[in-house]
């Protein structure tokens, strides 16, 4: 069994251990007793329904309409009537959350615009899915800093609205991509390329704070795919794009990975400037996550032969590492799970997969020509 082979298998144990999960335990179960972290089930989310569409399994697609079903239901118990709850359990006081992160609900909310594009347009969860998405971002708007960024939410029962933070910059990209596809309002393009103004201009790619250079690029890798397939309006900003991936992204990817085939998520505490390191993760979702970004990219990019040997070795170490029905990694598999969808069928990602797939086949044509 060569590698890719092994991936496909893995992609579809993960999606069977997840689906019989969520349909026989429930969403509540899995969030208080195995997940907490709601944006790790946003990954989860995005990786199913593509394999949904790779492998035809229904479970696959009802496991997804469960989980959107849940998170619309708990929108509003956690401080404001528009929040997503991101199932931490904080606590709130006189209404006002101990921490909210819009980065981490925004991925939440990107993963239930995944789950409105694939049912019919008189399936009544879409139409749920769509309203509690509308209030959502409506509300975030007081953290929306235009080209400067998204800001943080609430951090110790303080709200954090006036200084960007890197990674809810990168989720905005994507959450505006997919609002743009599905609503064609010409309002979410400007908002989600303004995001993309500002991670180019200063997105902290480098920050410790709360995060670290590889989950920096992890989220970034993701986001720009999404900024270059649906957010970018001519050839100028599709390739302005490029110049940064190729630049940022790929090169610290290339010169930073270790022999092995992972990255190192070397972060401090969250104070910016802090010696202390909390974290020192040798595998994890960041690693994998930094994947799906550079085998996109791979494709755009102009023949490098350093990025290909990156590539390799790091689904190879994936494929290697990667237990499905381990417990104590069964949050991290999600980002493992689109990062494996990114290789094998890359098309049925939403929302970018088919314009991906459209590039893809004009190049081999233009090749096969000339």
């Amino acid at each position: 069994m060569n590698v890719n082979q092994k991936l496909e298998h893995q992609a579809g144990q993960i999606a069977d251990i997840y689906s019989k999960a969520m349909l026989e335990l429930g969403p509540m179960h899995i969030s208080i007793n195995l997940c907490g972290a709601g944006y790790l089930h946003s990954f989860h989310i995005r990786g199913l329904l593509a394999h949904y569409r790779h492998f035809g399994t229904p479970d696959y697609l009802e496991a997804a309409k469960s989980w959107a079903d849940w998170s619309v239901k708990m929108q509003g118990i956690y401080g404001n009537e528009a929040a997503f709850n991101m199932g931490y359990r904080y606590e709130t006081n006189r209404g006002i959350p101990l921490s909210w992160f819009v980065a981490d609900t925004l991925d939440q909310a990107y993963a239930l615009l995944h789950v409105a594009a694939e049912l019919p347009h008189t399936d009544k969860l879409r139409d749920r899915i769509f309203q509690a998405v509308l209030k959502y971002d409506a509300y975030i708007q007081q953290w929306f800093l235009g080209e400067k960024g998204f800001a943080l939410g609430y951090m110790d029962g303080e709200k954090l609205d006036r200084e960007i933070y890197h990674t809810a910059t990168t989720r905005g990209i994507c959450f505006y991509s997919a609002m743009y596809e599905l609503f064609h309002d010409e309002i979410y393009r400007r908002k989600g390329w303004q995001l993309v103004t500002a991670y180019i201009r200063d997105g902290n790619k480098e920050s410790k704070y709360h995060g670290s250079p590889l989950h920096n690029r992890c989220y970034a890798s993701d986001a720009m795919v999404c900024a270059y397939y649906i957010l970018a309006g001519n050839e100028t900003q599709r390739q302005t794009i490029l110049n940064v991936v190729s630049q940022v992204i790929v090169s610290w990817a290339v010169t930073h990975q270790m022999p092995q085939g992972y990255w190192v998520h070397d972060r401090n505490r969250g104070d910016p400037g802090s010696p202390n390191p909390i974290d020192r993760s040798e595998v994890g979702p960041y690693s994998w996550g930094l994947l799906l970004g550079l085998e996109i990219f791979c494709q755009l990019l102009n023949s490098n032969p350093a990025l290909d040997l990156t590539l390799e070795r790091g689904y190879g170490f994936l494929a290697n590492v990667m237990e499905p029905g381990d417990k104590n990694q069964w949050g991290y598999h999600c980002w493992a799970s689109v990062a494996i969808a990114a290789r094998l069928y890359p098309k049925y990602i939403f929302p970018w997969g088919e314009k991906f797939a459209e590039t893809k086949t004009k190049k081999e044509e233009y090749a096969a020509v000339y």
